[in-house]
């Protein structure tokens, strides 16, 4: 079993594309756009739309061992969903356990309904606020609101209010985890530690967390448990925040993440897409052995030009045309990036790792320098947060 079929070229195309390399697969991505940030990553490229059902696409599929979406157009899972049924096309993706994630409504109603600790709703909690609309994922739309007063003001003037999310804003460091199987057989995986941007979008994820064994199995048991729930087939991962020395659920997307599987993967050295294919392809989800020596891993998205590096989300990277893997670019391990011999501004997703925590910061602090030294001069370090 070694040919996947990637469906979707951008965020989570990107992830599953590097990480099927990392496994040896040979990869065909089908996307409706030319220049997806993906399409440098693969084999092969299929420029063609899924909702037009054609015979070739119907072919492409038939060929490969399994088909992995990595995209969010409700109506494009639902064909892919019909033709792996009309076809017997091996299909990493559950269309039922994903609509249910995709709302926040939805989600957070089956939370509620089985006990899983997660921000209380507007109007039964306090000042400050976090607005979110039901549907998508990634930081758009999101609003932090500071005071009633501000609240007030949001609900006379924020567009189809019906289709928000308003709960409790939690202060506190944010985690993942990601959870594979079937039901009554599901494995969890390493956890990393998630890092947002000004507008709330993640711009870096590191590994191994600082976080006790006992929050660690309480995290694995909540990820199962709301699988359970779900009864997912297939890949799942879930986002919480420490707050107040407890874990509350962020959310839950029932889909290939983008971000936490390559970190997931230099840390532990367990590579998700074979994970995937090993559950979907009727193999029981193998006992991750544990590792008494993990690796220190920052994987971390920057935007260069003549005056600055800016650590922002990755909706930077979403931005890209084709990305290109390069190894020991700017002292990084390696960098998916849009650079191109002589570009003043680039953006690339940094990735590096070391033996120790310490050995992790210094060559970060090498690979800033680096940068600086191909800009030809001393850039600034810009690294944004959230306002709150």
């Amino acid at each position: 079993m070694n040919r996947i079929a990637i469906v979707g070229g951008k965020l989570q195309g990107v992830e599953a594309a590097y990480l099927s390399k990392k496994a040896g697969l040979q990869t065909v991505l089908i996307d409706k756009e030319e220049n997806v940030p993906a399409r440098g990553l693969v084999d092969r490229f299929i420029c063609c739309d899924i909702l037009k059902k054609e015979s070739m696409l119907i072919h492409e599929l038939k060929k490969v061992d399994f088909v992995l979406p990595a995209l969010e157009d409700q109506e494009a899972l639902k064909v892919l969903t019909e033709l792996s049924k009309r076809y017997d096309i091996k299909l990493a993706f559950d269309l039922d356990a994903y609509s249910i994630s995709s709302s926040k409504k939805m989600s957070d109603a089956l939370m509620l309904e089985n006990g899983i600790p997660a921000p209380r709703y507007y109007p039964h909690c306090k000042a400050p606020y976090i607005a979110k609309p039901s549907f998508g994922s990634g930081s758009d739309g999101v609003k932090y609101i500071h005071t009633e007063a501000e609240m007030e003001e949001f609900l006379e003037n924020a567009p189809d209010i019906e289709n928000y999310v308003i709960q409790e804003f939690l202060s506190g460091r944010s985690y993942s985890i990601e959870v594979i199987g079937k039901p009554g057989n599901y494995k969890t995986y390493e956890i990393t530690e998630l890092f947002m941007d000004e507008i709330y979008d993640c711009k870096r994820v590191i590994a191994p967390v600082t976080i006790s064994d006992k929050m660690k199995s309480r995290f694995s048991e909540l990820a199962i448990k709301l699988a359970n729930i779900l009864r997912l087939e297939g890949i799942m991962d879930v986002e919480v925040i420490e707050h107040e020395g407890e874990l509350k659920v962020l959310e839950v997307d029932a889909r290939i993440p983008s971000q936490t599987p390559t970190v997931v993967y230099h840390a532990s050295g367990v590579n998700l897409i074979e994970e995937i294919r090993d559950c979907i392809c009727g193999r029981k989800v193998k006992k991750i052995p544990v590792k008494t020596e993990k690796k220190y891993v920052s994987y971390e998205h920057l935007l260069i030009d003549s005056q600055c590096i800016k650590a922002q989300g990755e909706h930077i990277m979403s931005d890209a045309n084709r990305l290109e893997l390069l190894t020991h670019f700017c002292g990084a391990d390696e960098v998916l990036t849009d650079y191109k011999l002589g570009d003043r501004v680039f953006r690339g997703t940094f990735i590096n790792v070391s033996e120790t925590k310490e050995e992790l910061e210094k060559k970060r602090k090498m690979m800033i320098e680096e940068i600086c030294r191909l800009q030809g001069g001393k850039l600034e370090f810009l690294d944004s947060s959230p306002l709150y």
